[in-house]
């Protein structure tokens, strides 16, 4: 399987080319999943060293995963466990700033919860690439979501630099609450919600979605059925 390079603007493929070593192709041949859960160092760190790949999230998912944490947080000894068994996969950047790759809505669900640390599980390490190469990387590689809270392409530079600077992206909220009610099943693929959420936004007015949330589910439900969906990422086929 080779890497096909998407390059940002003004940065040439050939800039970053030579940095997808040995490294980075084992990851992008492996299932997601494997490259998260196997081999890597888990590491403890402050919640505030880590920096999204994302500009925005579902709040309403951000919620309810607060909820769950809080409920726990009664008990020190179940909050331990809880963060203990969701490493947040991460890749080292210039200057050793660690780069979360998933898990954003954890993220910020503990930050709001004032938990300080959480672990890390670093899956590749990037930290001898000059910035401009890494950025690249992370785009053809497809670890970074360069669009912003109305899924228009932005330059990587602009995502923020801390979990607490995410915005609110009410149709991520759309496809987090179709995948909750069964309307597709969960994907290894990278940002693959934000994939239902920009197939919602392309069809299901914003007025919709801010004022009547529930009808926008259903909508959302209805069109996650049709063929029209059939491309995305855990599309049930129902025949």
């Amino acid at each position: 399987m080779s890497v096909r390079l998407r390059p940002l603007s003004g940065i040439a493929a050939s800039d970053f080319a030579p940095y997808l070593d040995a490294r980075a192709r084992t990851l992008v041949e492996r299932p997601m999943m494997d490259a998260f859960t196997d081999g890597g160092e888990i590491e403890r760190v402050p919640l505030a060293d880590l920096r999204p790949t994302q500009m925005a999230v579902g709040m309403r998912a951000v919620a309810a995963k607060r909820r769950k944490i809080e409920r726990r947080a009664r008990s020190a000894r179940k909050l331990r466990h809880y963060i203990e068994k969701r490493p947040i996969p991460a890749v080292l950047g210039p200057c050793d700033d660690l780069y979360i790759i998933d898990r954003h809505h954890l993220g910020l669900a503990l930050w709001q919860s004032e938990v300080e640390d959480v672990y890390v599980r670093v899956v590749c390490d990037f930290s001898d690439l000059p910035q401009r190469s890494f950025l690249g990387c992370m785009t053809a590689m497809g670890w970074m979501h360069s669009y912003d809270s109305r899924g228009e392409r932005i330059c990587p530079t602009r995502l923020p630099g801390r979990l607490d600077q995410l915005r609110s992206d009410r149709y991520r909220d759309l496809a987090w609450s179709v995948r909750e009610a069964g309307g597709f099943s969960k994907s290894l693929v990278p940002f693959s919600e934000f994939a239902w959420a920009d197939f919602f936004r392309a069809r299901i007015a914003r007025t919709v979605v801010r004022r009547n949330f529930e009808c926008a589910h259903d909508l959302a439900m209805a069109m996650a059925r049709t063929r029209d969906a059939r491309h995305l990422p855990g599309y049930l086929n129902r025949g």
